[in-house]
């Protein structure tokens, strides 16, 4: 039998001592996550008698040629009284506990873009439940949730350790690759935020008192060197630079070779739309109400993509609102961007006109009376009274401008008024913003070498903020002022007028 080695005060020895309801082990490849989940669902197999388990995957082969074969490696088979098979993937042990083997994408299932999608695997009641590889695409947040509710069994606890909770136990205990959808969103930046400063985000699984039922344990392959071969951690060292050494070595969520703004930080860069919201507020009510900024890329088969947000005396950027779905029609598009205008109108000045996408001042569409043809932007603006004005389109200069926006690091801390924020927040309910920024790659030629060109996908969301910043000021211009800031609310705003 191999053995599993806990090194004291590291990050196993943290993730076997959680008695939380959600344990979830992240971090580098071979830093052991998915054996120590392994060895803490064999512990729970020994120590309540008679329970019923569940270690699942994203798909069968996934399931049977992982995480499976990973407890072969720990199981010892006198304890086994029936090992799986083909016709009941189920491991019955001497004891009366049982080890479900489930995959949780179904025959025929496709990951809606919604993720309301549903398992027919979550028919049973467990006690303890074990999903490998969370952040699998065909592993949607409604599994995640309905899968917990599975997590209902009473199972008497045999055993003398007086932490261990008297039944069930009712955990459910994850493996994660630092990846960013709505692992991410849902489950890892809420946590990381509570961590950091004791702060509830909404996503965050709390209890009745306001406690977090998520433990996290974080730690890259380092960790777990005393488990390794000798040349593993060398090779993975030969084999990955930059970002892909800091995303499957150091763990590090979001970290991606050929993104285009790899500086984009969710836990920097979003935050609550509450929170920008009760800012602008308080801008407005103090007679100092910000200037909108606003942004409209369309799209006919692909998605149109609409932002509203404003900047502040500093002249800082807050993405507030916005939409992004394909297929809307022009009435569609024109009546929300009229619905989200309105919302906000009494708390920033959206009296200047939106920045837009310049193919739409030239491509043209029949009326409804097929009649006449004419722009996009003139069904726009004649039928809701929307004034538009093109973005500037420059590919080179725009990622540019976004991309110092993002980066700078020496500013006004938005939220704690130190010198370490940055110049640009997007609220964090639109995660398509998030998404996009984690698929936006800069082109590769044959020799995979880089073009600075980026690939023409997944770009609506990059093309309207590239637009929404055509005539910022320059961050030259923000940081050679910066010192003018003593706290209050100075010559920004004049100086905000005028741009």
């Amino acid at each position: 039998m191999p053995q599993y080695r806990i090194k004291r005060g590291g990050m196993h020895e943290a993730f076997q001592a959680s008695r939380n309801k959600i344990q979830i082990i992240g971090g580098g490849f071979g830093n052991g996550k998915t054996a120590g989940a392994v060895v803490k669902a064999l512990q729970l197999v020994k120590s309540y008698p008679g329970c019923n388990g569940i270690i699942a995957m994203a798909t069968y082969s996934q399931l049977n040629d992982t995480i499976r074969e990973e407890v072969y490696k720990w199981v010892p088979p006198s304890s086994v009284k029936r090992f799986p098979t083909m016709a009941d993937n189920t491991m019955i042990f001497k004891n009366g506990s049982k080890i479900n083997f489930r995959y949780i994408k179904q025959k025929g299932k496709s990951a809606a873009a919604d993720g309301q999608t549903s398992s027919n695997l979550l028919s049973a009641t467990y006690d303890w439940a074990v999903v490998d590889q969370i952040e699998n695409p065909e592993i949607t947040y409604k599994d995640f949730l309905d899968l917990l509710g599975r997590l209902r069994g009473s199972t008497a606890y045999k055993g003398t350790d007086e932490t261990m909770p008297a039944s069930g136990p009712r955990w459910l205990m994850l493996t994660a690759n630092p990846s960013f959808n709505w692992v991410f969103h849902k489950l890892i930046k809420p946590m990381t935020q509570y961590k950091k400063n004791g702060s509830i985000h909404p996503d965050l699984i709390v209890d009745s008192d306001g406690k977090p039922l998520i433990d996290l344990f974080e730690a890259p392959t380092h960790e777990n060197k005393h488990n390794l071969p000798e040349d593993f951690i060398k090779t993975l060292e030969s084999a990955y630079t930059g970002q892909f050494y800091d995303r499957y070595v150091g763990g590090e969520w979001g970290a991606f070779e050929g993104l285009v703004y790899p500086m984009f930080n969710p836990a920097k860069h979003m935050i609550s739309k509450k929170r920008i919201m009760d800012y602008a507020m308080e801008l407005s009510y103090k007679g100092l109400k910000p200037e909108a900024i606003e942004g409209f890329d369309y799209g006919n088969v692909v998605p149109s993509c609409y932002m509203i947000g404003f900047r502040d005396y500093l002249g800082r950027v807050f993405i507030l609102d916005g939409f992004y779905a394909p297929g809307m029609s022009i009435d569609q598009i024109g009546d929300k961007i009229f619905e989200m205008r309105l919302a906000y109108y009494p708390y920033i000045n959206i009296d200047k006109p939106i920045l837009a996408d310049p193919a739409i001042f030239k491509k043209t569409v029949v009326n409804q009376q097929g009649k006449m043809s004419t722009t996009i932007k003139s069904l726009l603006q004649d039928g809701y009274d929307l004034m538009l004005r093109p973005g500037q389109n420059n590919i080179t200069s725009g990622i540019a401008k976004v991309a110092t926006y993002l980066s700078v690091d020496d500013f006004i801390n938005f939220e704690t008024g130190e010198m370490n924020g940055c110049l640009i927040y997007f609220a964090d309910h639109l995660s398509w913003i998030a998404d996009e920024f984690q698929s936006y790659f800069w082109q590769m030629s044959s020799g995979f070498e880089r073009v600075d060109k980026p690939r023409d996908e997944n770009d609506h969301a990059m093309d309207t903020l590239k637009y929404m910043l055509s005539y910022v000021p320059d961050i030259r211009e923000l940081m050679s002022n910066v010192h003018l800031y003593n706290g209050e609310f100075p010559i920004w705003q004049q100086q905000m007028q005028r741009n």
